[in-house]
């Protein structure tokens, strides 16, 4: 019997080291630090919160569907929670996230992932790509996060997502690339094409946060899901992103200023790396100071840059007449030469909207003074714009335009005087499908009537059309 016992002990003893010896040496071969731990170690504190408020309206009796002549106390207002996601990927505190998150917000506030809590303005906003990029004001330097690429995705390599699915800060969700150029319509005849398909989860609030690769870098902004389906999400693809933001950043297209580049993404050559430049536009500083496409840009100011959101964000903050030294590489030639030089922001000057106007529509238009109010057969001046004339043959006229019709829009923005119309007008290039709302009063026997109508107008010159209006 002892002899039993003392046995028995031996064998437990024997089984018990042999797991301590087998739990040692699996802690030993298997890590808890995965990849994904490491991204969310390394970027977390660049995904940042947005909430804000938008105001709605519905209909008094909403659960019936009437027409909007029997509501008569007028549709009914509410504020509605903003909440979605962002991610900085600038240090001095630039945000991108999805222009529907934004879309009619009123007091946009993000917080970062330590708490602190800031006003945001939206800086720029492109409906049709669901993109936005955001500003904040802090004296601190900020976590961002870098673009990567996206045009070398692989169907099946892990993705990470970063947000704030319904209001729970910092969440993180893995799961794979499962198709990429995925097209999909958001709304009627709303589509987003080219997008990063994931089966990692995605939810209300994650939207315009971050989709990252193994290495931490950027690859897309995620941006919808279909809710009728499990772990299927989509994101913008990060070429998308960065193609666009030169557009959105542009000074031109923030400000009435010229400066005349067109930045690309990082490239190498020889010993040289730097911002490529995609194009120069013509007559601008840029190209009177000798720069073309292809040069490499190395420095602003003496400072090394970062990435192309660097170079726009620096450029942003330039004022009319400050000088910007530039350092690029010139690679046209048997070898590679340095150069600097020295370029100063230039004011714009507003365009001529009634040339714009005549030249493309072959019609005459002024602001509706007391003078042209008489000429017209209205009672006073009016904030408004009116076409005057219009040449028999132009394309004002052969889309039924004539003298006494009012403007209310251009291409569904609100004109009131010839400067707004003059800035709709500059966007317009021959051959573009320009639509006018306007609006015609005539008077009957019952009184006044008053007729809004939008008309298409194709912008054509007209060699022919030069000041010969009836």
């Amino acid at each position: 019997m002892r002899m039993k016992n003392l046995l028995l002990v031996i064998i437990v003893g024997v089984f018990s080291v042999g797991l301590v010896e087998y739990s040692s040496a699996q802690q030993q071969t298997f890590s808890r630090r995965t990849p994904v731990v490491e991204v969310y170690e390394k970027t977390h504190d660049a995904v940042v919160n947005i909430s804000g408020e938008r105001t709605i309206s519905t209909s008094i009796w909403p659960e019936f569907d009437l027409p909007g002549m029997f509501d008569f106390w007028g549709p009914r207002q509410r504020q509605v929670k903003v909440l979605g996601s962002g991610v900085i990927v600038h240090e001095d505190g630039y945000i991108i996230t999805n222009a529907h998150v934004v879309e009619g917000a009123k007091n946009i506030k993000v917080m970062l992932g330590d708490g602190h809590e800031f006003l945001a303005t939206v800086i720029s906003a492109d409906q049709s790509k669901d993109l936005a990029v955001l500003t904040i004001e802090t004296q601190d330097k900020l976590p961002f996060i870098h673009p990567g690429r996206s045009n070398d995705l692989m169907i099946g390599e892990t993705v990470i997502a970063i947000g704030n699915p319904y209001g729970y800060l910092n969440t993180v969700t893995s799961g794979v690339v499962s198709a990429v150029g995925r097209d999909i319509e958001v709304s009627e005849d709303f589509w987003l094409r080219g997008l990063i398909q994931t089966d990692a989860p995605i939810n209300p609030g994650n939207s315009g946060g971050p989709l990252l690769n193994v290495n931490g870098e950027l690859i897309g902004i995620t941006t919808a899901i279909r809710p009728e389906a499990q772990n299927i999400g989509f994101a913008i693809p990060v070429d998308t992103l960065v193609d666009n933001l030169t557009q959105m950043l542009m000074p031109e297209k923030l400000r009435r200023v010229q400066l005349g580049l067109i930045m690309g993404r990082f490239k190498t050559a020889s010993e040289y790396t730097g911002l490529e430049v995609e194009s120069v536009v013509k007559e601008s500083p840029a190209e009177k100071k000798g720069m073309a496409k292809g040069d490499l840009v190395l420095e602003i100011d003496g400072r090394k840059l970062s990435g192309v959101i660097d170079f726009y964000v620096k450029m942003m903050h330039k004022e009319i007449g400050e000088p910007i030294e530039i350092k690029y590489v010139r690679l046209q030639g048997l070898q590679p030469e340095t150069r600097t030089v020295r370029l100063t922001m230039e004011a714009k000057p507003l365009p001529d909207g009634r040339k714009l106007a005549e030249e493309f529509f072959q019609m005459e238009i002024s602001e509706l003074t007391d003078a042209v109010a008489r000429k017209f057969g209205y009672d006073k001046a009016y904030p408004i714009l009116i076409i005057t004339d219009a040449e028999r043959q132009g394309v004002a006229a052969q889309a039924g335009l004539t003298g006494g019709d009012l403007i209310l829009e251009v291409n569904n923005t609100a004109v009131r005087n010839l400067k707004e119309f003059s800035l709709e007008m500059e966007k317009v290039n021959e051959g573009d499908i320009v639509k006018l709302k306007i609006m015609r009063i005539k008077v009957s026997a019952f009184g006044q009537v008053r007729r809004i109508d939008t008309v298409s107008l194709k912008a054509q010159t007209q060699k022919t059309s030069r000041h010969r209006f009836l």
